[in-house]
């Protein structure tokens, strides 16, 4: 499947939970219960599989990962200094920063670096998006403190890293493809279809959450988030692999995953830490939808 088929397919299951609740099958709040699932049990599956079984040179590869939590890094800040400027509140400010930080390096990005780079490219991509699941993990962390009722201190710190479970699943994925491992083969299947539906149900719960008519009212936030995520991100990487000396497949891949739209998983930290899960779900349709423009021309561009 091409870029443009993902991008679309992406877009026609959103469009089934947008429909499923404008004729009542689901509510708005359904998406919460979704997210619960996501983060507790199909995240949580989808890392410890995905790490589990890459085989990989870590030292070779390990310069995609540093790039891809540098750039989240960079985006990240500079929505952060552009919502303080404009005086956003803090729900909203968080709101465009995870979309803004996180990109859709895997859901979207496997199947098309796949599609257009074969196997050698999706390895590559593989070790960019352990970039993006660090990233996750970390807005996690500061999320969960900042709305915290808790006051925060080492304690509270502690309590938030050890209970989050895509980080415990990372750990042990770890800990298992080091040691090699052996899995009850029911075991592995059970992860596999958990990890399956972390897709299906984070688009779902994205078409949930779309408000079309309130479009107008973000059409500012809308508009910067699309030109740091499709624009400003894959430039930042093509001058980070220039200055860094990564050629060939490494920087092809580097750049294209660069170029993805917003994470969807940005709606499962909306709703989980009752951001704006309104504002979140349109910066990430709209980059998904513009993104079927930018991505084809990126890797044309590449060529």
């Amino acid at each position: 499947m091409g870029s443009t088929e993902t991008i679309i397919s992406i877009i026609l299951v959103i469009g089934i939970g947008y429909f499923a609740r404008r004729l009542n099958l689901l509510k708005t709040e359904d998406s919460t219960i979704l997210n619960k699932i996501v983060v507790n049990l199909a995240i949580p599956s989808l890392i410890f599989i995905s790490i589990y079984k890459s085989k990989f040179d870590i030292f070779n590869l390990l310069p995609l990962t540093l790039v891809s939590l540098f750039i989240t890094f960079v985006t990240g800040s500079i929505a952060f200094l552009w919502c303080k400027l404009r005086r956003q509140n803090k729900k909203d400010l968080w709101s465009i920063v995870v979309p803004s930080g996180l990109v859709n390096s895997g859901f979207l990005g496997y199947p098309i670096v796949l599609g257009v780079y074969g196997i050698t490219g999706l390895l590559r991509a593989i070790f960019y998006d352990m970039g993006s699941v660090l990233s996750f993990i970390i807005f996690g962390i500061i999320l969960g403190m900042i709305f915290s009722n808790e006051k925060i201190n080492l304690r509270s710190v502690f309590k938030h890293v050890t209970s989050f479970p895509p980080l415990i699943a990372m750990i042990l994925g770890v800990i298992a493809n080091l040691t090699h491992l052996k899995i009850y083969s029911p075991l592995l299947d059970t992860l596999h279809y958990l990890g399956n539906a972390t897709v299906p149900l984070i688009m779902l719960s994205l078409g949930l959450s779309l408000k079309f008519h309130r479009i107008n009212k973000y059409k500012g936030n809308i508009t910067f988030v699309s030109l740091l995520r499709l624009l400003f991100s894959p430039l930042l990487a093509t001058f980070l692999t220039n200055l860094l000396g990564i050629y060939g497949l490494e920087k092809k891949v580097l750049i294209v995953e660069s170029a993805m739209p917003s994470a969807m998983l940005s709606i499962v930290l909306s709703v989980r830490y009752r951001l704006n899960p309104e504002l979140t779900a349109i910066c990430v349709f709209t980059t998904t939808l513009l993104s079927l423009i930018t991505i084809p021309f990126v890797i044309f561009l590449l060529k």
